[in-house]
């Protein structure tokens, strides 16, 4: 019983402490408000909206997998907005003030770099 017990605290802690990158899906939603931010020209603000959903994915992209997740996310997302302007999406943390590296995306971004 005492290592049924012991098993089932290890496992419960293992699965507390994993980490799994960001789904698609979550990524999609987060960033919709900033739809109109990377559609915009440079005189553009993120909304509030935007700003919080940029925050959420610097929180959750924590490491290079997760950032390179995001990534491709971000690249499969935009995909469907229509014409947009990659410069936008690097300047996203910047005007949210949020401390996250992002790359200028297009369909030609390589997300392992």
């Amino acid at each position: 019983m005492s290592r049924l017990i012991g098993f089932l605290a290890v496992l419960l802690l293992l699965s507390i402490t994993a980490h799994s990158a960001p789904s698609c899906p979550a990524v999609k939603q987060e960033v919709a408000p900033c739809v109109t931010f990377v559609k915009g020209g440079a005189d553009a603000k993120p909304s509030e909206e935007c700003c919080k959903g940029v925050k959420n994915l610097s929180v959750n992209a924590a490491n290079k997998a997760d950032k390179e997740a995001v990534c491709l996310c971000l690249k499969q997302a935009l995909s469907t907005v229509g014409t947009y302007n990659p410069s936008q999406v690097s300047a996203l943390p910047k005007k949210c003030g949020i401390s996250l590296d992002l790359p200028a995306i297009d369909k030609d971004t390589d997300c392992t770099k």
